[in-house]
């Protein structure tokens, strides 16, 4: 049994505590410790005060013993469960917070740390009852109402994301919640509406970075708007951007054309992402005697990938807990040359940190499909199939078209063998997508039922994320069914439990279809190393020409559509030609292999290459 005492130590402990004296009560309280090691309530007080002022590992070890003299003691549990929290270790905290509700110690405040702790374990399907339990306390909380939204979006129920962000709305017009609205309404594919929210949140908050950038990445789902219009909206944001800095462009320390170049890259991509599908060929094979390399996180997210990243870059920073102003100290304490945006206005871009030009030169690079609109990023990587002459029209950012692709793929490295087509064996083709559902427009649906109607008995499977909602599954198939296709000629799939499963089901379709105007590039990644073809509808922009880039350099002009037509046409071919096809199937991804779309070494040296060229323009007109 513990011992539990009103000893007039620990009376004097809490005193000092109470008047602000922490380290004196401290003090007595580990004397007491030390005299009377079975003392739960001196161990308990210590960690206790340890906790609260911002020591949790010392906390830790006393909260630890008190528990462990006094067992059933829920707000030990409790605080331990808060120290664990500002350690990081959220996955021991919630074990922590649940063993104080089961003692009985019930409050709103341990249900919403308990929740914090689940979503930040990276378990909001765990969060959701914890959050609904805390509403019983406080009904109609407008920010608990949030929370809970974010976790019913983040686990696929977008439905029921966007119905709780509209009654957090009705309570209180946040831009936090327009947000959160917004990336719902993206995610069903609704992304006029998306747009709609998204403008809001701006009008109420104008210098919301957040808000504008989730608008930018809207408008690039938008079939009808005008090149014109989505570049004079990303200059529009880019008047409306603030850090909390100085805005004073750097000088390089050593203006010096040949020496070692230390290049910097900032992404919040830096795991299991699409990004790093493209990123980690360059990476690895970057040479580190003409490249030093820094890689900026701006996410804590992590995992497998992100560890393997980190193994091969020179310098790893996690910035994702530094505002604007001390990131740029940092990059600028780096003495970077060149710094590389990969995300644009994507989630958790830091696009505010380049409007101080930490470094003398900054590229934007591969995770956005158009302008950042920032004119203090100098040049964006391209190549003249994804941007052909004309288009510079349309960017902030100097265009380096680089010879060939301006993309490596790196297939992920437990992908399943190819399978020959289906349709061998099923009797009927079968066309498939796993694009992200906002580029599924109208457009898209009319053209790929009119394909479905011009070839007989054939489907069609729709894959993605979003589809496990099952009111967002249902309006697809009813979009479906206005243009005559009946519903059980459409296949839905949402979220496949690996990546050995989602490429699997690759084997299921006989031809890809590529979405317009805004391209896949992983999927379409995916499915050519799958060996499934894909159809794509080469377009006016960056957006709807990434799939042609891809295509051509493999060599696969035949799958290139100028008009909606010949994309109906060629989808129909190809699989009306089942020699052609199984010959296609069989060597894609050797082809794919031996091209450069795979050459990461080729890929890295002519990144070296540009941004040595790039280096050298700098030098000479500081000459």
């Amino acid at each position: 049994m513990a011992k539990s005492t009103t000893h007039p130590k620990l009376v004097k402990a809490q005193m000092l505590a109470q008047s602000g004296k922490y380290n004196e009560a401290l003090v007595l309280l580990d004397k007491v410790c030390k005299k009377d090691k079975r003392n739960a309530d001196a161990w308990f007080m210590q960690g206790t005060i340890l906790g609260n002022t911002g020591r949790p590992d010392n906390a830790i070890h006393c909260l630890q013993m008190a528990i462990k003299l006094r067992p059933n003691h829920a707000l030990s549990y409790f605080n331990l469960g808060n120290a664990l929290s500002s350690q990081g270790k959220f996955a021991e905290a919630a074990v922590m917070f649940s063993k104080a509700l089961s003692l009985g110690m019930k409050n709103p405040e341990i249900l919403r740390a308990l929740a914090r702790a689940e979503v930040n374990s990276g378990r909001p399907k765990q969060a959701i009852p914890v959050y609904r339990e805390y509403l019983q306390f406080e009904p109609g909380n407008p920010d608990v109402l949030g929370n809970l939204a974010a976790c019913h979006f983040h686990i696929g129920e977008l439905d029921d994301a966007v119905k709780i962000y509209k009654l957090a709305l009705d309570v209180r017009r946040d831009v936090r919640y327009l947000n959160g609205l917004g990336a719902s309404l993206c995610q069903q594919g609704l992304f006029e509406e998306a747009v709609d929210v998204q403008r809001e949140a701006i009008q109420l908050q104008p210098d919301n970075m957040i808000a504008h950038s989730n608008l930018l990445l809207s408008l690039n789902y938008l079939p009808n708007l005008s090149a014109q219009a989505r570049f004079d909206e990303h200059r529009a944001w880019s008047k409306n951007r603030h850090v909390n800095n100085r805005e004073i462009e750097i000088e390089a320390c050593e203006v010096e054309p040949e020496r070692k170049l230390r290049v910097g890259y900032v992404s919040p991509d830096f795991r299991t992402h699409s990004v790093a599908y493209f990123f980690a060929p360059l990476l690895q094979h970057l040479n580190a005697e003409h490249v030093d390399t820094w890689c900026y996180a701006t996410s804590p997210r992590t995992d497998e990938t992100t560890r393997r990243l980190q193994g091969m870059a020179g310098h790893w920073r996690d910035i994702s807990g530094l505002d604007d102003a001390k990131a740029i100290d940092q990059i600028r304490s780096d003495k970077i040359d060149i710094l590389v945006d990969l995300a644009g206005h994507t989630a958790g871009n830091r696009l505010t940190i380049f409007t101080a030009k930490p470094a003398p030169v900054q590229l934007t690079w591969l995770g956005y499909p158009t302008t950042t609109g920032l004119s203090e990023i100098d040049y964006r990587l391209t190549d003249a199939v994804a941007d052909p002459s004309g288009q510079e029209k349309y960017y902030t950012e100097k265009l380096n078209r680089l010879s060939g692709c301006f993309l490596c793929y790196e297939p992920f490295s437990g992908s399943p063998d190819v399978a020959p087509p289906p349709m061998l064996e099923n009797g009927f083709a079968t066309f498939g997508s796993f694009n992200n559902l906002a580029k599924i427009n109208e457009d898209v649906i009319s053209t790929w039922s009119s394909l479905l109607q011009s070839v007989p008995n054939s489907r069609l499977l729709i894959k993605n994320p979003s589809l496990t909602d099952p009111a967002t599954a249902q309006r697809y198939l009813s979009r479906f069914e206005q243009y005559g296709v009946s519903k059980d000629r459409i296949e839905l799939l949402g979220l496949a439990p690996t990546t050995e499963d989602h490429l699997n089901t690759y084997k299921r379709i006989d031809v890809a279809l590529d979405t317009f105007p805004y391209n896949g590039t992983t999927t379409t990644c995916e499915a050519l190393h799958m060996g499934v073809p894909v159809v794509a509808l080469a377009g006016e922009s960056h957006a709807g020409r990434v799939s042609a880039s891809l295509l051509s350099t493999l060599g696969l002009e035949e799958l290139i559509a100028s008009t909606l037509e010949d994309y109906i046409n060629i989808a129909g071919k190809m699989v009306g030609n089942q020699k052609h096809l199984s010959e296609l199937r069989e060597t894609l991804r050797t082809r794919m292999a031996n091209s450069p779309l795979s050459d990461g070494k080729a890929f890295a040296k002519k990144m070296e290459q540009t941004y040595r060229a790039i280096w050298q323009e700098y030098c000479s007109s500081r000459a």
